[in-house]
């Protein structure tokens, strides 16, 4: 049997491991491609890429890209043939140089870490491991098994087992009696590798079977005319997928790109009623807000990098403000200069008015496009982690001693190493009764925020949330006021908390730019509105009078 494959330098020491995956030419430029630029560069072994011939030219693929074009139909489905002729291309040319062939099909997501840790775990001279399986009802009384084969999501196969059935792959091809690929490699296996049969892996292997719809209630799968798997994978999945070794099938480029990111940021979004058995999320408040019916959810908890710096030493810190306010920006600045903070002056848009589309003021509208010339600042200046105020923030009193503490405290750094921590917030009476509910688990000085903490005056946001606060603030279907971002987030799975008490309140004493009230004395009444959002005022560092132009 012939097969092409690019030109490779021949191996000088032999490795634990190799992985297959089983393709075709079109997925090479889809699926596998968003593997390439997802988990793959994480993976440490060997891979080869296994697609067939088509009629006519066949794509020319890049050197050294470890290729190997199968003597079989590239569009073949199930992919029998295929699964054969790549299990024979490493019995022929690489058994003596691996020491376990792992396969995977192109739509298998690998979570590498997890992967690793079972591939440390193998440490059989003659096995066949993966996610076990018996075959459909209706086939197994003909499929001369007693025992089960591996799902072709993806499995496992020792050197010594691969040397006892790839030699009659010919043999197994000619007498099959299912159209299921990993079905007949199963008996192929089972027949002529001495009764071995597929046992189950130390670490799941998660099958996608169903997904829910916005309302989060559940789609099951279906199949094409072909027997393929049609599935949309969910944009918030159990936490059972990110514990597990390969999650299968990804069948988008775009499921693979989310979900790689979940795993690489830890999110654990809102998920529906469906997905919460086994499951964690990173805000209990907010899941219980968005499905009232659902109590004791369990919050996740991020693993931070032992490395990963307790303090910031060097923190940017933006303060935005508009021009004509030069008096309120010199005390803010002066206020935290005390703290060790250097605040940068950002100046913001004003008077832009908003569209007929939007329920915003101009002055909301003007703050949304402010944010997003701040943000996109941020992100090209490629910052860690950056402070953002107001120049109405006032600072604790004792500010300099609190933020140090936060980063004595797991939770709060959680969300300075991926999300967003509100220094303080705006709380009304609403925010505050949802808050309150939850005194008995939410402890120590970083709280899950909810849907009712507003407040964009002193934020500290780590570079992961960037991106994702961009788009909202680009979506032009649903614009809401900038501190609606916060909770969308929060459902997104990153943490977002706020300190409690407030590390840092607002001088809600002068008219505001960006919502004018019509009671401007009781609005702005800021003993009343200390009192609202639970600011002791002698604990913060306002000035005796209000000072503005």
């Amino acid at each position: 049997m012939l097969m092409k494959e690019q030109k490779r330098k021949p191996a000088k020491i032999q490795s634990r491991f190799v992985l297959g995956v089983l393709a075709d030419q079109q997925l090479m430029n889809t699926l596998v491609n968003a593997s390439r630029q997802t988990w793959i560069p994480s993976f440490r072994h060997d891979i080869f890429y296994f697609v067939g011939k088509r009629r006519g030219n066949s794509v020319r693929f890049p050197s050294k890209s470890n290729i190997v074009e199968l003597p079989v139909d590239d569009n073949e489905y199930p992919p029998v043939n295929k699964t054969f002729s790549m299990w024979a291309y490493f019995h022929q040319q690489h058994l003596s140089r691996y020491n376990y062939f792992i396969a995977i099909d192109a739509d298998t997501y690998v979570n590498v870490k997890n992967l690793q840790i079972m591939l440390n775990s193998i440490k059989c001279q003659n096995c066949y491991v993966g996610h076990p399986a018996t075959g459909e009802p209706y086939e197994r009384a003909r499929l001369g098994l007693s025992a089960p084969y591996c799902l072709g999501m993806g499995y496992v196969i020792a050197r010594n087992t691969l040397r006892r059935f790839a030699p009659n792959v010919n043999v197994c091809r000619q007498s099959t009696i299912t159209n299921h690929s990993d079905t007949e490699l199963g008996r192929c296996i089972y027949r002529f590798a001495s009764g071995i049969s597929c046992s189950r892996v130390s670490t799941a292997l998660e099958r996608v079977m169903y997904t829910t719809n916005k309302q989060g209630a559940i789609i099951p799968f279906r199949r094409d005319s072909h027997g393929r798997l049609q599935i949309e994978f969910p944009e918030a999945p159990p936490t059972r997928f990110f514990k597990a070794a390969l999650v299968h099938p990804l069948k988008t480029s775009h499921a693979i790109y989310q979900f790689h990111r979940q795993v690489k940021l830890q999110l654990r979004p809102v998920l529906p009623p469906a997905f919460l058995s086994g499951s964690c999320v990173a805000n209990p408040v907010i899941q219980n807000e968005t499905f009232p019916q659902n109590r004791h959810v369990l919050e996740c908890r991020l693993e931070i990098p032992t490395q990963y710096p307790n303090h910031l030493r060097s923190l940017s810190a933006f303060v935005v403000t508009l021009h004509g306010y030069e008096k309120r920006l010199k005390r803010t600045i002066n206020n935290f200069k005390k703290h060790n903070i250097h605040l940068q002056r950002f100046y913001g848009v004003s008077n832009i008015r908003s569209p007929n589309t939007t329920n915003m003021t101009d002055g909301e509208w003007s703050f949304r496009l402010t944010m997003i010339r701040l943000i996109q600042k941020v992100i090209d200046a490629k910052l860690q982690q950056v402070l953002i105020v107001e120049d109405d923030a006032i600072p604790h009193n004792r500010f300099s001693q609190l933020f140090k503490e936060l980063f004595d405290n797991h939770r709060c750094k959680e969300c300075v190493f991926g999300g967003i921590l509100m220094l303080g917030s705006t709380t009304w009476a609403s925010g505050w009764k949802t808050l309150d509910r939850y005194n008995n688990v939410e402890k120590g000085i970083c709280r899950n925020i909810c849907t009712g903490n507003y407040g964009s005056f002193a934020v500290l946001l780590n570079q992961a949330v960037l991106q994702p606060i961009l788009a909202w603030l680009r979506e032009k279907n649903m614009p809401q006021p900038y501190d609606h971002v916060f909770a969308h987030i929060a459902r997104l799975g990153y943490p977002i908390r706020l300190t409690i008490p407030n590390l840092v309140a607002s001088d809600t004493r002068h008219v505001s730019l960006i919502r004018p009230r019509p009671n401007h004395a009781t609005f702005n009444n800021l003993t009343l509105r200390a009192k609202i959002h639970r600011w002791k005022i002698e604990n913060y560092m306002f000035s005796p009078s209000n000072e503005t132009e």
